[in-house]
């Protein structure tokens, strides 16, 4: 009886550990490298990151950076895994993406996609802008990044693009200078905090779509520090380039109080016709949502409109592989660092190990007979496996 007891409480207890230990974790297999896995892994990877499997594909990834780190898709791989970042989204993911994305712009700053990776850093940054009211920390992240990259490549293909982008994103930073300009001269009467705030709008950002009203409180925080030429240049200014301002009117005032000349309207201005004004309900969506910066939704080098197979070809055409190329076979040093210690991608999520080169083998060569065999201590015949051509991989 008291057998049948201490085995029920063993049985009781195997079963308590067995619970909280969970299912035991796959084991990882051993796999032969070979000529063309390269490819295939990439391809794999891409297949993953399209169903939205991420953490997945970054791990195919990072398998096939580790196992194949000389082949020339390695570089697209590591892109790639930028990329999946990018895709999956979220404020953290984005962060994550841009680490990879410099990253990869440091180590090959003379590719012919460095101009595009720094596009895309500014475009993590353009999809998170918050209104002109809030924290504008990212559109002074995507400035930086556009022009970052007009000073790197100034005769880039996509000069345009990020010129129009600039135009937006400083369109938002100049509007925060404006509210607080409002802010300091209508409920502070801090006529200087003013005049610093339209200083900033009038040197930085000359396509501001409000520049009459900056140059209507510039002139007005002048007036009240008795600078009224200056206050009179900027009326002028405003009378001759804004001639469909709801300030005009207010200008020509004061001009002609002066005893100052009042200026003609820019026949090229007065033939544009008044700026459209928003209303409430974009304002609204504006203020919550921040405002309508077009970015793309691919990255890089993965396009989900593309199917996997035609994204792999796209990648060897951007390595300089003509398709179906690209297929390479690994060296005997493949599988490890120089250093001997295991590699890992970049933002994996889990490590893959490399099983490195049998010591005995690598440090010298054996040489081999006519008939490629050799002896056993058995006395039988058999080849000897390549330890360095293993890897260990997940299932």
């Amino acid at each position: 009886m008291k057998a049948v007891k201490l085995f029920l409480i063993a049985t009781a207890i195997a079963a308590l550990f067995s619970a909280c230990g969970g299912k035991a974790k796959n084991k990882v297999s051993l796999e032969e490298a070979k000529a063309g896995r390269d490819r295939e892994l990439f391809q794999e990877a891409i297949k993953e990151i399209d169903k939205g499997n991420f953490d997945t594909g970054r791990i195919l990834l990072s398998t096939m950076i580790n196992t194949y780190p000389d082949s020339p898709l390695a570089r697209a791989a590591k892109l790639a895994n930028a990329d999946s970042f990018y895709l999956q989204g979220g404020s953290k993911n984005l962060a994550q993406a841009e680490v990879e994305y410099r990253d990869w712009v440091e180590f090959f700053p003379d590719d012919a996609l460095a101009d595009d990776i720094y596009i895309k850093m500014s475009e993590i940054h353009l999809r998170q802008v918050l209104a002109p009211d809030r924290d504008i920390s990212h559109a002074r992240f995507a400035e930086q990044r556009l022009k970052e990259m007009m000073r790197r490549y100034p005769r880039s293909d996509r000069k345009e693009e990020v010129e129009e982008l600039m135009i937006k994103v400083q369109e938002v930073l100049a509007m925060h200078e404006l509210k607080v300009a409002r802010f300091n001269y209508i409920h502070r009467r801090a006529a200087q905090g003013a005049q610093m705030r339209t200083e900033e709008i009038l040197n930085k950002y000359p396509n501001f779509s409000r520049l009459d009203e900056a140059l209507w409180i510039h002139a007005q925080s002048m007036i009240d520090q008795e600078d009224t030429e200056t206050a009179s240049r900027d009326l002028t200014r405003l009378v001759a380039s804004y001639p469909h301002s709801e300030f005009r009117q207010k200008a020509e005032t004061l001009l002609k109080e002066w005893g100052k000349p009042v200026p003609e309207p820019d026949p090229a201005k007065m033939a544009e016709g008044p700026p459209e004004s928003k209303g409430l309900m974009s304002r609204t969506f504006t203020f919550f949502f921040g405002p309508k910066i077009d970015t793309s939704p691919k990255g890089v080098i993965i396009d989900r409109d593309l199917k996997p197979e035609e994204i792999t070809a796209r990648a060897q055409e951007l390595v300089g592989l003509p398709a179906p190329a690209g297929l390479t076979t690994p060296s005997a040093g493949t599988t490890s660092n120089t250093d001997s210690r295991p590699r890992r991608a970049a933002g994996a999520t889990q490590d893959v190990e490399v099983k490195p080169a049998d010591k005995e083998s690598s440090s010298k060569e054996k040489p081999a007979s006519k008939d490629n065999k050799k002896d056993d201590k058995k006395g039988k015949d058999k080849k000897k496996p390549d330890n360095s051509s293993k890897v260990l991989r997940n299932p």
